[in-house]
């Protein structure tokens, strides 16, 4: 357990680093690459960490971290609305439904072993 809190406490302090260090700019629109980039991949880094600490399974936490970045980026960009932030959920949700833990289609115990009907083995 103890373990699995390290990458969350690194990812949430050195993105509090970067909030609290990097210059913000007025706007996203005004940002340059280093700010939009320190930004988003910490915040990325950060929400995938704690998330996956409560799913344990690190590509539904990507998705999701996606999801909640995208759903900030079009609010930063004053796109989102009602609708677009409707669509966005269903996407997501959709993509994650998709990506349910598949339980294997052949377990060993139901699945009958081939026999040689005719009684001689084979060499």
């Amino acid at each position: 357990m103890i373990f699995s809190l390290v990458p969350i406490l690194i990812s949430w302090g050195i993105f509090i680093y970067v909030i609290l260090k990097v210059p913000y700019p007025d706007s996203l629109t005004s940002a340059n690459t280093f700010q939009i980039f320190s930004f988003f991949t910490s915040l990325f880094l950060s929400l995938s960490f704690t998330i996956n600490l409560l799913l344990h399974f690190m590509f539904k936490s990507i998705i999701i971290s996606f999801g909640i970045i995208l759903i900030l980026v079009l609010k930063a960009l004053n796109s989102l609305n009602f609708v677009s932030f409707i669509l966005t959920v269903i996407a997501f949700g959709l993509l994650l439904s998709y990506l349910k833990k598949s339980k294997r289609l052949t377990s060993r115990s139901k699945v009958p072993k081939l026999r040689n009907l005719s009684g001689r083995k084979r060499r």
